[in-house]
């Protein structure tokens, strides 16, 4: 299996929602924040940990890309290509992840159309100023 390596700079972004990319990332190092956005509102969801995983809804389902994923310090990351690990896996475990998916992308919507809050482990919401800050990175 071919991996990459790459190297990505604070404030660098790596993936845009709604493109339509369907590799994986493993985070090595540094420190990633998965966020959205409605208009100009950027809404944090979470943050990657040297370890974590992401990009991995549009891996399984060839869809697009579900959140913006941006660089919050110089990280390094693998980018594993989609052919490259697919072909690894049986059929069954393609589809069962497939399905899998499915669920959680409506999940995902249910979750933003109605803005459940998670009770002490929610992530710190941004202020306008950052919220102005990673809007206008996404948008160059």
């Amino acid at each position: 299996m071919e991996d990459l390596l790459m190297n990505a700079k604070k404030d660098q972004v790596i993936c845009i929602e709604g493109e339509s990319t369907t590799d994986l990332y493993k985070l090595v190092s540094g420190k990633l924040m998965i966020c959205s956005r409605n208009n100009s509102m950027v809404t944090a969801l979470a943050y990657l940990e040297p370890g974590d995983y992401f990009g991995e809804f549009s891996f399984f389902d060839g869809l697009e890309r579900s959140a913006d994923v941006i660089a919050v310090e110089p990280s390094t990351l693998i980018k594993i290509p989609d052919s490259a690990l697919k072909a690894q896996f049986p059929d069954w475990l393609l589809k069962t992840a497939k399905s899998m998916t499915r669920k959680l992308r409506l999940m995902d919507q249910v979750i933003r159309n109605k803005g459940i809050k998670k009770h002490k482990t929610s992530v710190k919401p941004l202020s306008i100023e950052e919220q102005t800050y990673y809007y206008k990175l996404l948008k160059k």
